[in-house]
């Protein structure tokens, strides 16, 4: 039977600070609270992919800092959109990442992305780990965002899961890890966070703090 492991992006394989960093400092040059700034920009961000019908992540980018301006009655950060596009295409990857995923893929493993982003956005995101994935899915196809259980069913039937030995690899715990529990999938927490301990109502599932504490056979 074919091996196959998921893996998150977001996070999990790619750091995601600097965009925070980013919108922080915009707010600070402009005498505005970098802790609410980032606090607004992450709830807005979290009601428009789960609490609104489906748009594409560029445009639910746009969307957020305009309430964003709303909120803090500026017009300062719809400004600011190419330069918060700009700082997702160079997202860094962790150290830890490219050894692993080599790793894997000379132990015979196939690799697949699942990642709340658009196409566009992904090609970036691959050239930084050289191309190494086999299949990809992000919300440009799926047409809804994680943790929407409809996305982990079309990575089922894209990645043919079913027919696979599979476990799901993933930093965030309400995105990943508590959907792939209610679709019985293996998976594996990377808990970067150092939360430590998740709720039993997901269990089983391996906690490592980082990709280099991963051991598969």
């Amino acid at each position: 039977m074919k091996k196959i492991l998921t893996f998150d992006c977001y996070g999990t394989l790619l750091d995601t600070s600097r965009l925070y960093d980013l919108i922080g400092n915009i707010a600070k040059t402009n005498n505005l609270s970098s802790i609410e700034t980032i606090h607004i920009f992450s709830n807005y961000e979290d009601r428009l992919m789960y609490g609104e019908p489906f748009i594409s992540y560029e445009q639910l980018i746009k969307n957020v800092l305009s309430y964003c301006d709303m909120e803090l009655k500026t017009s300062l950060f719809s400004n600011y959109y190419d330069a918060i596009m700009k700082a997702h295409q160079e997202f860094p990857v962790f150290d830890d990442v490219m050894p692993c995923l080599t790793s894997l893929k000379e132990k015979g493993y196939e690799l697949a992305l699942m990642s709340n982003t658009t196409n566009s956005l992904m090609k970036y995101h691959l050239l930084k780990m050289n191309n190494i994935f086999d299949y990809v899915l992000t919300s440009d196809e799926t047409k809804c965002y994680k943790p929407n259980l409809e996305f982990f069913r079309l990575a089922e039937i894209k990645f043919d899961l079913i027919n696979k030995d599979h476990t799901h690899i993933a930093k965030g715990y309400w995105w990943d890890i508590v959907p792939a529990a209610k679709m019985n999938w293996n998976k594996i927490w990377i808990d970067r966070s150092h939360i430590k301990a998740g709720r039993n109502n997901e269990k089983p599932y391996t906690i490592i703090p980082n990709l280099t504490k991963l051991t598969l056979l």
